[in-house]
Formats: structure tokens, C-alpha cells, sequence
């Protein structure tokens, strides 16, 4: 396994030293190029199989003592080659000098020097430029997870949620995700059903090639549900293995759904939501019973009293 020089220190990086660190990450394995001034290319060259994802700088850098991009699991485990675009704010990756990086990629048949390359991003943005970007290697596999399609306001009225972003051209090359999946192998967009805005911005992702995937009570942060426990290392190793799927995915999340403390969470104010008790208590008592969040006890508690009262 390759050394990447995990940071010997009890505290999070610093800003400066964390692009030092990944400066340092790219001198040795590979590069690590700034793009415009509002973007970052980290690339490792290891193994066959390239992970191209789309990340942001502020996510990254609230991820503990890692600080790595996503899907960087998967370059220390299997010695996959990773290429990883970084924004600096939400610049929803509309910026020419990422253009011309990937322009100059294809120019070169970068991507033709691997085997597999599996296009990655999780959230509105980050999924957005990952389906967005896929074009650029025809016959790649796309994961996208809650992905905006776009921002434009004629082809997505229904979105208000960025009105930061309005002013950026989303009619442009790369403007209009679903489009960009028409040469990919397959794009697996996973989303919850009961997030209304990200189920429309799913909706508008169709084709043979692509597969949506449900995650009924996930809510819109995917990535921070699965990351844990090595759910998402598990789902890209799926991937890469052509062998995901809804089925997959469902037996990736059994245990999941069982033990995780965040979905449980969510799925008792979703039972609290609906009213009644029955509900409620059974995922209450489920969550007292792994520990953890004294939010099930109390819940519990609650319940048991409320039930204990005698009928007027």
C-alpha cells in the first residue's frame, strides 16, 4: 500500500497545509495544478482503474484528521489512480479553465491509458459535474449521488435553492448533465424519493444507460450517510466490479439501515412526522438498543409514559 503522508498531528490541517499536503500528494505520485483561481486538479497515478471526482475544498477540510477527497479510500486500498477537482466555493465547476483541463485530457487520450474510469461526485453540485464531465471519456461509469441536472432557469424552474449560481452560464459546453451521460457505460444516480427537489433534478437524468436508484429517507447529504463504516468503499468497489445495482445497493445498505445511528435518526422523525406511537416506538427501541444517541431513550421514555396513563 502506498505511503501518502498522512499528517502525524491530533488536530485538523490548517488550510495552507492541507494544499501543502496535497501538493506534496500530487509531487510525488503524480500533480497537482491549480485551475483558474477557483479550482484544484489532485492526480495519483497507481493502477488501472482511474476514480475521477469532483469535490469542495470546505467539505474536505471539515473531514477530520483525513482531509482527502472523496473516493481517496479506494486509491489507498486498491491502488486505483485517482484524478480529484476541488472547488473553492460554490463555483458549480462553471469555470473555463476546467474546460480547457479537459480539453487538453482528451487532446492527450488520457483517459484511453486505463482500463475502467468511473466519474464520481455526491451532492447537487458535485454529482452535477461529475455527470457533466463524463463526456469527456466516453464509455466511463458514472456515480452520482443527489445531482443537480442543472441550474438553468428554463430547463429547472422548479429550483430556487442557488440563487447565488443564476448568474453562471448553464446553457454553455457541459451545461446540461443528462446529455452528458449519452457515452458513459452506465450512470447509477442514487437519491432519496422523499427529497422533492433532488427527485426532480433525478427525474430529468433518463437514457437505457442510466439507472436511478432509490434511498427512500436518506435525505440530501448521501455521502455522509455512507462514507461510514465503509459503505461508500463498498458501493465503488461494486462499481468497478460491474456488478451495481439496485439489488447491490440493497444488500450494501441492509446492515446499514439497521445500525446507523444518522438514518435512524432520520427515520424516527419521519415516524414522529406520520404521528401515532406503534412506529415511532419500534425504531425508538432500536436505537436505544445499539446506545449511542440518548435521543431514542428519551423518545422511549416518552412513549412508554404517554402509554402508561390510564384512558380518560
Amino acid at each position: 500500500m502506498t505511503d501518502f503522508n498522512a499528517p502525524q498531528t491530533d488536530a485538523p490541517l490548517s488550510r495552507d497545509a492541507w494544499l501543502d499536503r496535497l501538493g506534496q500528494i500530487g509531487e510525488m505520485h503524480g500533480f497537482f495544478d491549480r485551475l483558474g483561481k477557483d479550482h484544484h486538479a489532485l492526480y495519483v497515478q497507481e493502477g488501472d482503474t482511474l476514480l475521477v471526482t469532483f469535490d469542495g475544498a470546505e467539505r474536505i477540510l471539515k473531514q477530520g484528521l483525513d482531509q482527502l477527497p472523496v473516493g481517496f479510500e479506494a486509491v489507498q486500498k486498491r491502488e486505483w489512480s485517482m484524478l480529484s477537482i476541488i472547488a473553492d466555493g460554490q463555483t458549480w465547476f462553471r469555470d473555463p479553465a476546467i474546460y480547457a483541463f479537459f480539453d487538453r485530457l482528451v487532446d492527450e487520450d488520457f483517459f484511453d491509458s486505463f482500463e475502467k474510469v468511473i466519474f464520481v461526485g455526491a451532492g447537487p453540485m458535485c454529482g452535477y459535474a461529475a455527470a457533466a464531465f463524463s463526456v469527456t471519456a466516453p464509455g466511463a461509469t458514472v456515480l452520482c449521488l443527489s445531482p443537480a441536472s442543472t441550474l438553468d432557469r428554463e430547463a429547472a424552474p422548479f429550483e430556487l435553492r442557488y440563487r447565488h449560481a443564476w448568474r453562471k452560464n448553464f446553457t454553455d459546453r457541459y451545461g446540461y448533465a443528462p446529455d452528458m451521460l449519452d457515452a458513459a457505460e452506465a450512470a447509477y444516480i442514487l437519491f432519496d424519493p422523499l427529497d422533492l427537489l433532488n427527485a426532480a433534478h433525478a427525474a430529468m437524468f433518463r437514457g437505457k444507460r442510466v439507472n436511478r436508484i432509490r434511498f427512500r429517507g436518506a435525505g440530501a447529504d448521501l455521502l455522509a450517510l455512507l462514507e461510514p463504516y465503509n459503505n461508500f468503499d463498498r458501493i465503488l468497489k461494486a462499481v468497478s466490479n460491474d456488478r451495481f445495482g439496485p439489488l447491490r445497493f440493497a444488500q450494501i445498505l441492509r446492515r446499514f439501515r439497521k445500525n446507523n445511528p444518522a438514518y435512524l435518526r432520520r427515520l424516527l422523525a419521519r415516524a414522529e412526522q406520520r404521528g401515532g406511537d406503534r412506529l415511532t416506538r419500534i425504531v425508538a427501541q432500536h436505537g436505544t438498543n445499539l446506545g449511542g444517541m440518548p435521543i431514542f431513550a428519551r423518545r422511549l421514555a416518552e412513549i412508554d409514559a404517554r402509554l402508561s396513563q390510564p384512558a380518560e
